[in-house]
Formats: structure tokens, C-alpha cells, sequence
């Protein structure tokens, strides 16, 4: 073998890059800008919601692990489901970065800011990752506004930045359950204590 690239792999290639620049289409990127953005940027807005949610939850990921406010991590579970919480949060990986001092740990918020937190946190990493030539016309096209100082946190940990973006992006999310009426208070109260106990 030559080595040389597999004809479905190029055409997969192209599909992808095709489906990016629909998605950003009317950002005012030329070809080669979008051909250098990465296939996410072509997943569907909830979809592309729910990428944030997991890579806000990476990048946190040595905090939520030391976490034991039921509240704050019910407040995940809401984002997250129960399947990626329960697998970030007994990952190897992050109890190894933990221990070698290599993830980062910063303070959470309070349980009502943690969806936004998260949420911002997963943007912004994703936006960290976008080649810097096109980031400002994609982030517009986005709507999405970034705080800039938590560049500053992904590039003083950059290796567990870059970490958390291969976890997300390889990732293939659990299968989902059929969509269930809300729980009733007590039932949501019960959770919050499970996860006070079994933190």
C-alpha cells in the first residue's frame, strides 16, 4: 500500500467540509477559512448546545469531581444526564490529572449559576479551539460572546485543555431515553440527596 489517503475518506472529508460551510453560510468566510473549521461547527444548534454542555463539564471536570453539593450537580445531571455525569465524574483520566496536579480545579458557582457557567465555560473552549484567522466571523455567525480571560485559563493548562476537546469531540453521546414528564418535587428533592450521599 502507498499509503495514500482512501477515496471514502476524502469524500468524507468533503462532506464534512461542505456541511460546515452550510452551516456558516453567510458568515462572509472565504473557501479556505471555512475548510479549516472544524466539523462541529456543522451539527445542529441543539446538538451543538448540548457539545457546549460537555465540554463546559470537561474543562470542570476536577472540580465536579471533588464536588459534593448535591445542588450543584443536580444542576449538571439537568445539562449532562445521568450517564455522562456518572462517567465524567469516575473517569481515570481526570482522577490521574488530579493527581499529578494537571487539571484545573477552580471554585464553582452557586448551584442556580451552574448551568450558565458550564454553558460558558463549554463555549469558550470550543471557541479556544477554532484557528484564529476565521474565530471572529464564526463566534458572530454564533451569536455567541465569549469572555476572553478564560483563553488566559486554557492556554496556562493547555495540555488538559487540549484533553477535554479530544474527550468531547471523540465522544459518542449515550442513547437517550424517551423524553419523560418533569419529576415531581419530591422525586427531584430525592435526587439532590443521592447525590449528596454518594458524592
Amino acid at each position: 500500500m502507498d499509503g495514500s489517503a482512501h477515496p471514502s475518506d476524502a469524500s468524507a472529508r468533503r462532506a464534512a467540509r461542505l456541511a460546515v460551510a452550510q452551516a456558516l453560510r453567510g458568515s462572509g468566510l472565504d473557501w479556505a477559512a471555512l475548510s479549516a473549521c472544524p466539523p462541529w461547527l456543522a451539527a445542529a444548534p441543539a446538538a451543538r448546545e448540548q457539545l457546549c454542555a460537555h465540554a463546559g463539564a470537561w474543562w470542570l471536570a476536577a472540580s465536579l469531581r471533588a464536588c459534593i453539593d448535591g445542588r450543584r450537580l443536580a444542576r449538571v445531571y439537568d445539562l449532562l444526564g445521568e450517564a455522562r455525569l456518572n462517567a465524567l465524574r469516575a473517569s481515570p483520566d481526570i482522577a490521574r490529572a488530579q493527581a499529578l496536579n494537571q487539571a484545573p480545579q477552580p471554585l464553582l458557582p452557586p448551584d442556580d449559576d451552574m448551568p450558565q457557567h458550564l454553558m460558558a465555560c463549554g463555549r469558550a473552549l470550543l471557541a479556544w479551539s477554532l484557528p484564529a484567522l476565521p474565530r471572529p466571523a464564526v463566534l458572530q455567525h454564533l451569536g455567541w460572546r465569549i469572555d476572553e480571560r478564560h483563553y488566559d485559563a486554557f492556554a496556562a493548562h493547555a495540555a488538559w485543555a487540549a484533553h477535554a476537546l479530544q474527550a468531547v469531540l471523540s465522544d459518542a453521546p449515550p442513547a437517550q431515553p424517551e423524553q419523560a414528564a418533569e419529576p415531581p418535587d419530591e422525586v427531584a428533592d430525592a435526587r439532590v440527596e443521592e447525590y449528596e450521599i454518594d458524592s
